[in-house]
C-alpha cells in the first residue's frame, strides 16, 4: 500500500523555511519594540529634567543679581546721605531727667532714652536737656546747634540758622556750650559738624531727615 503523506502545519517560505506562525511573529514584533520606546521616553524625561534643572540656575541667577543690585543700591545711597551715622540706642522713655540711662553715643545725642515730651519747636536761647531734645528728633524733627556765645553773637547765629530754615515744619534751635564746632545739626541717627553757616549744605541735611518719624514699628 502506498504511505500517507504528512500532512504540513505550516506554509513554506520561498526559500524553503518554514513560516512562523502569525501571532508569534507578532509577539516577537512586539517584545522588540517596547524597549525602543521606553528608551525614547526615559530619554525625553532626562531632557525635560535638565531643561528644567537649566531654568531653576537661570532664576535663581536672576534672583541673586535682583538682591545684590539692591543691596549695593542702599548701600550707595546710605553713603551720599548727609552727616556721620550713629548706631541707635534707642526710643525707651525715661521716667524723670533723673532717670538713670546707657551714655549716648554722640554729642550732641542723636537717639537713646529720652522724656516722653518734645522740647518747645522753634528757637531757643537757652539750653534745652537733651532728653527732651532726643524726642524732637525722634518725631521726625531736626536740631540745629549753635555754639553758645554772648547775647549778641547768639541773636545773631538763631537770625542766620533761622534764615536757612525757613519753610521746614520740625525744626529746633537750641544752643549748646562747648559745642566742638561753630554750628551742629543733628537727626535720629545723623550728625554734621559746619564750621560756618553753609546754607546749600544744611538745607540738604534737613532736606534728608525732616518728616521722617522714628517710633518704633
Amino acid at each position: 500500500m502506498a504511505k500517507k503523506k504528512s500532512k504540513s502545519t505550516g506554509k513554506s517560505t520561498p526559500g524553503g523555511e518554514p513560516a512562523k506562525p502569525a501571532a508569534a511573529s507578532a509577539a516577537s514584533a512586539g517584545s522588540s519594540a517596547t524597549p525602543k520606546r521606553g528608551g525614547v521616553t526615559a530619554q525625553v524625561r532626562s531632557e525635560r529634567k535638565r531643561k528644567q534643572q537649566r531654568l531653576n540656575i537661570a532664576i535663581g541667577a536672576g534672583i541673586a543679581t535682583v538682591v545684590v543690585a539692591a543691596i549695593a543700591a542702599q548701600v550707595l545711597l546710605e553713603a551720599n546721605r548727609p552727616g556721620e551715622k550713629f548706631a541707635s540706642l534707642g526710643n525707651v522713655h525715661l521716667l524723670s531727667l533723673n532717670s538713670p540711662h546707657v551714655p549716648y553715643n554722640s554729642d550732641p545725642p542723636t537717639s537713646g532714652p529720652h522724656m516722653p515730651s518734645l522740647a518747645p519747636w522753634g528757637s531757643h536761647f537757652e539750653p534745652q536737656p537733651d532728653e527732651y531734645v532726643i524726642h524732637n528728633m525722634e518725631d521726625a524733627g531736626v536740631v540745629l546747634w549753635y555754639d553758645m556765645g554772648t547775647p549778641e553773637e547768639n541773636a545773631e547765629r538763631v537770625a542766620q540758622l533761622e534764615d536757612v530754615s525757613r519753610g521746614y515744619n520740625r525744626i529746633i534751635i537750641v544752643p549748646r556750650e562747648n559745642l566742638g564746632s561753630q554750628y551742629v545739626l543733628t537727626a535720629w541717627q545723623r550728625l554734621q559738624r559746619f564750621d560756618e553757616i553753609d546754607e546749600e549744605g544744611m538745607r540738604r541735611f534737613i532736606d534728608a531727615y525732616e518728616g521722617i518719624d522714628h517710633h518704633p514699628r
